[in-house]
């Protein structure tokens, strides 16, 4: 189910993404360099913290061991890719590159693919707060668990700061992604606003009424 799942994901996140990296319907708008951008200096090293996403992101889903838990990780993958898509269809937004011809071989392939369309909101960010998310929901069931959160949470946010120092973002969409990581896991797993949060109180129920019987 999970290697299912994963395949299913990963049509559903990239296969629009890049669809509309290359088809725009509307003018793109330029969010330039804030202060805190400017402060952050380049560096071409720094794609590979930014590709540890793909590491990141399997690490709940992969130790979950309930088949509703995991749709509901499925279903906030699913969710955040279609409000960004949303987004990126109606509000194209750009995150203007310098030229680096000095650049790494990971980098200059990164930049080749992942063209400077989508800007904001930021998947990578959105991914990385909602997989840390996820991940630490898990691992706090584990032996040592606080270890294993504290490490999970560094690891996101220094996805973040490579997100910036790749110059692949800048602060707003960071910060705009986030907020979408968070929002959405609180829609699929904090039961005092999820959507599964009547099948959970339905269940209780049952529950009580059997227990009584």
């Amino acid at each position: 189910m999970k290697l299912i799942l994963l395949a299913l994901l990963n049509l559903w996140v990239y296969v629009p993404y890049l669809y509309l990296q290359q088809h725009h319907f509307f003018p793109a708008t330029n969010l330039p360099a804030g202060f805190i951008d400017r402060l952050i200096p380049f560096s071409d090293q720094m794609v590979w913290p930014y590709l540890s996403i793909y590491l990141l992101m399997p690490v709940g889903p992969f130790l979950m061991t309930n088949r509703r838990r995991l749709l509901q990780y499925a279903a906030g993958i699913v969710l955040i890719s279609l409000f960004a898509d949303l987004i990126f269809l109606f509000w194209p937004t750009t995150c203007p590159r310098s030229a680096l011809p000095s650049a790494n071989a990971a980098y200059q392939t990164l930049t080749r693919i992942d063209n400077s369309f989508h800007a904001c909101p930021s998947l990578h960010a959105a991914f990385a707060i909602y997989s840390a998310l996820c991940g630490s929901l898990v691992l706090g069931e584990f032996r040592g668990g606080r270890l294993w959160q504290t490490g999970v949470w560094l690891w996101a946010l220094l996805i973040l700061y490579a997100t910036l120092a790749t110059k692949q973002h800048v602060l707003v969409d960071i910060a705009a992604g986030s907020a979408l990581g968070f929002g959405i896991y609180g829609c699929v797993f904090d039961v005092r606003i999820s959507i599964f949060k009547r099948k959970s109180l339905a269940h209780a129920v049952v529950g009580d009424q059997s227990t009584n019987l």
